[in-house]
């Protein structure tokens, strides 16, 4: 090992930033607490952005196939390209990185592509190779070309699991799909070092407010209409989503941004003004069958974004979803287990008038933040994992 901190070579197809996703969390692991000296190699788009070191590119070709006017009718194949053949090449550019960088360890998020290529960068170079596997990009659109290279995908995702010298899983139902593993660990999604603002924004109405924070597409998004429009019909309660890129239907949209109720985005220090106005928090997963492996794997950040602001959380989704399965055990929040919206109407109304029940749950919220989800405690587990990996 070199010396100082540990030389980390992270090998990744998106930037840590301070903003949402696997971004987010990356970004307060590596950059926020900055424990490791870093090099980053990805092949995002994005162009001036500091914290690539090391841009990696599909070959020219492909590249100016994939940004030509022919691009969306080929996207399924350029990404299996990107998935299949593109790892079984060496990488120059990463080449030169290890070379120049000379890391301890390489760091990668495990998804369908890039991952592949910084496994058997390691390989080639002997290094140790640590995963973070924080969602089933398998199943994932815009992260497999044809659906019928899922099985497969999926079945590589394993691969690389057991590959890694050093996994970290999201969630316990990640670490159990994956299987057994001589070093594999459970850390939860990296909160947020949230400050609660001492002034609320949006001005309260009077009404029972249940702010969501969090992605409102897709599935979330179909969720968030049924709530909304639920939501309208009464007199006692409001609702507050933040979030980017909705893709409801254009009357929802126009009179949710007309009336308060959607926002859009904003940056962590701004959505925690709308968060410390809320009654109760949201966080929702989906019931619908096709993203069931998603749910069973992946773990909402926003739960434990949530909890440090002490207020109800009410988790919105099926009972075998991990925040369900947690709160289940360790309580932290109210869950709301079927896929009507009325039922998360009537938990709030019971939590509006029961101030017993909305003390009981502020106060899971708050243990659950100083315990288990501590940020403190899981940056520790990650540092000391990969420090020991390092040493070792």
């Amino acid at each position: 090992m070199s010396q100082g901190k540990p030389r980390v070579l992270l090998v990744s197809i998106v930037p840590p930033h301070n903003d949402c996703g696997v971004r987010i969390v990356m970004h307060r692991h590596l950059v926020e607490r900055s424990p490791f000296e870093l090099h980053l190699a990805s092949n995002a788009d994005s162009v001036g952005d500091p914290l690539v070191h090391t841009r990696l590119r599909l070959p020219y070709l492909i590249h100016r196939l994939r940004k030509s006017r022919f691009g969306p009718r080929l996207t399924a194949w350029v990404t299996d390209y990107g998935n299949f053949i593109w790892p079984l090449a060496t990488n120059a550019a990463l080449e030169a990185a290890v070379e120049d960088f000379k890391p301890d360890v390489v760091l990668t998020l495990a998804e369908c592509g890039l991952c592949h290529v910084a496994q058997k960068t390691a390989q080639r170079h002997g290094l140790p190779l640590a995963g973070l596997f924080f969602d089933w990009f398998p199943v994932m659109k815009g992260h497999y070309g044809h659906k019928s290279t899922q099985s497969i995908l999926s079945r590589r995702y394993r691969e690389l699991y057991a590959a890694c010298d050093l996994a970290f899983c999201s969630s316990d139902g990640m670490q159990e799909m994956l299987g057994p593993h001589p070093n594999s660990h459970v850390i939860y999604p990296m909160p947020g070092r949230h400050r609660v603002p001492e002034q609320a924004w949006p001005s309260r109405s009077g009404k029972f407010r249940v702010v969501y924070v969090g992605s409102v597409e897709n599935f979330y998004g179909r969720m968030l209409c049924s709530l909304i429009e639920k939501i309208e019909a009464t007199s006692d309660l409001e609702i507050i989503v933040v979030g980017p890129n909705a893709d409801w239907p254009k009357p929802l949209v126009e009179r949710a941004r007309a009336n308060g109720t959607y926002l859009g985005f904003k940056p962590p220090e701004e959505a925690a003004e709308v968060l410390a106005s809320a009654d109760a928090l949201l966080s929702v997963m989906s019931f619908e069958k096709e993203h069931e492996l998603f749910m069973r794997t992946s773990f909402t950040t926003k739960f434990l974004d949530y909890v440090s602001f002490g207020k109800p959380v009410v988790l919105w989704g099926p009972e075998y979803c991990t925040p369900v399965r947690l709160a289940r055990e360790h309580g932290g929040a109210a869950v709301v287990s079927a896929a009507d919206a009325t039922a998360v109407v009537c938990l709030c109304r019971n939590i509006a008038r029961d101030t017993e029940l909305n003390e009981k749950l502020s106060k899971q919220a708050l243990q659950l933040h100083q315990t288990l989800f501590n940020p403190d405690r899981l940056q520790n587990v990650f540092v000391q994992k990969i420090t020991e990996l390092v040493n070792g």
